[in-house]
Parts: C-alpha cells; structure tokens; sequence
C-alpha cells in the first residue's frame, strides 16, 4: 500500500499533523499505534519521543525496536510497517521529497554523504538538539508564538538536524527485546513516580500501558529488584523525606500529600524503610543546620 506525500500532508485526524509544505511534512502519532505494510514516495525519519516503536523493513523482517536514544531513516519505495510498543508511546515522524532534498543539496551543499547512507534504512543516535526540537515542535502552550510559521520553521530546523546527525552522526543497532522490556520499566517508573501519590492497581496499569498484569509485575521485578508496590513505597518514602527536610508541615499533612492514610502509617513506612521517624529526620535536619 503506498501511501504518498500528499496523503501525509492531509490526515484524516487534523490534530496529528503538526506542520507541512510542498517539500516536507511533520506528523505525529501515539497511543495503540499500528501500521501494516506500506511505503512513501518520499524519506522518512521516525523519532520516539515516549515509550518505544518496532519498525519492520523488507531488509529486517524480523524487526527493530527504537525508543528514546535512537531514531530510524527510511528511504522511499521501502516497504515496511511499524507499531507502538505499548499504550503509551508518542513519536514524531518527519517526510520529505526527493525534489525538497534536491533543493537543500542545491542550496546548502552537497547531501552526497546523506545519500550514501539512506539508500537502506538505517538506526541513528539522537542528540540533545533534536530531543529539544522535537519536544518543541510539539508543545501547545506557546500562544501567539505557536501559530502555522513558527511550527513550520520548527519542522524545518528539526528536519535538517535530523540530516545533519545522519551525516555526522552514529549509526546504532536496533535495541534487542531485552531492552524494549527495560523501556516498558523506565516507563512503568515514571508513571508510578508521577502517581505516587494514588492508589494503582494491576488493572489500571494493564489498561494504559496494553500489557498482561502478570508480564508487567514479572518485568518490573526483574528490572528494579523491586515489585510495583514497594517502588512505590519508596517513592513515597523519598517524597515525604524531601518534604520533611524542606518544609514545616505537620507530619499528617506531609503523609496525605505523599499517598499514606495517616501520619501513624508514614512513620510505620519510614522506620520499615529508612530506620528512622519522621522526628528523627527533622531533628536530624536541624542539628546539620546549626553545625
């Protein structure tokens, strides 16, 4: 199935497109994301920005997973499909013509080397540059400064660092399932610290991230050393720490800010966890400070 620039550049879902011109198209994509074979009449770069991506090619049937270090080339006219590894990704993905790539090779120099190295598709390591190009060319809060132009001149700079890396760049290899499983973990980490606070069950986490309860305890367990619900006893521990050194409320309100029922219940998690009681920290904390 091809599916061509001007069908990219006019999705069926507005809100996925973030910026296009006659040369190069911006689009994004999340969620339970799948996309059966097909290929563009253009290059495409793909980028994950959260979660992880397989991408399957007529050259690797077997597939490649990318996550957040590494992003992928594909050339056009090269059959492939790709989906999301589990519920909570998001990626960007930058298309761009022949004739736009002609243009930039007449009007910036020559793109020989970049030519060279995309006549298969290939895995690059993703800078700092285009992490921050990435996130900017997709944010919403940008007022006035955010309409069609700027997310056109966005777009632009991300396409070019994304030539540039490919250039000068480190081409990679694709992350094997061992490391997808540990994407899933640092995944699963940052949603349960970003909640601590809040009861999660199994089922919740089942739900949101498309995976059996039973494969998630399994992989988290071997990837922290921990089960789901002591990281997030320890993630707790360690927020009612900060709080207890950083600020003077009292010891029941910092346990219902955290997630515990009760200041009893915070002081049982910090001499389980740490050894000590919430008093004892604090009055630990003001002995460092009169020294």
């Amino acid at each position: 199935m091809l599916r061509s620039f001007d069908q990219l550049c006019h999705p069926a879902d507005k809100g996925l497109l973030v910026a296009a011109d006659q040369g190069h198209a911006t689009l994004t994509g999340g969620g339970t994301y799948a996309m059966p074979w097909h290929w563009h009449d253009c290059l495409m770069f793909i980028l994950p920005s959260h979660g992880a991506v397989e991408l399957r090619h007529e050259d690797q049937r077997a597939g490649t997973w990318l996550s957040q270090d590494r992003f992928a080339v594909v050339p056009s006219g090269r059959a492939h499909q790709t989906r999301a590894g589990f519920a909570t990704h998001t990626h960007v993905a930058v298309y761009v013509t022949d004739d736009a790539l002609q243009q930039l090779d007449t009007g910036i120099g020559s793109l020989g080397e970049f030519r060279r190295r995309t006549r298969v598709p290939l895995l690059v390591r993703r800078t700092a540059a285009i992490r921050a190009l990435q996130e900017i060319s997709l944010r919403n809060d940008m007022g006035t400064y955010g309409g069609p132009t700027i997310r056109q001149a966005l777009s632009s700079a991300l396409l070019m660092q994304c030539i540039g890396e490919v250039i000068a760049g480190e081409t990679v290899p694709g992350t094997s399932p061992r490391e997808h499983g540990m994407a899933l973990v640092a995944e699963l980490e940052a949603f349960i610290t970003r909640h601590a606070d809040q009861d999660i069950p199994l089922d919740a986490l089942e739900q949101r991230f498309g995976i059996s309860r039973r494969h998630i305890t399994r992989l988290f367990r071997e990837g922290t050393g921990l089960s789901i619900g002591e990281f997030q006893q320890r993630t707790r521990y360690e927020n009612a720490r900060r709080l207890l050194a950083e600020t003077d409320l009292p010891v029941g309100e910092i346990a219902f800010r955290v997630g515990f029922e009760s200041g009893a219940a915070l002081a049982r998690a910090m001499r389980r966890i740490g050894d000590h009681s919430p008093s004892d920290l604090r009055t630990g904390m003001a002995r460092s400070v009169k020294r």
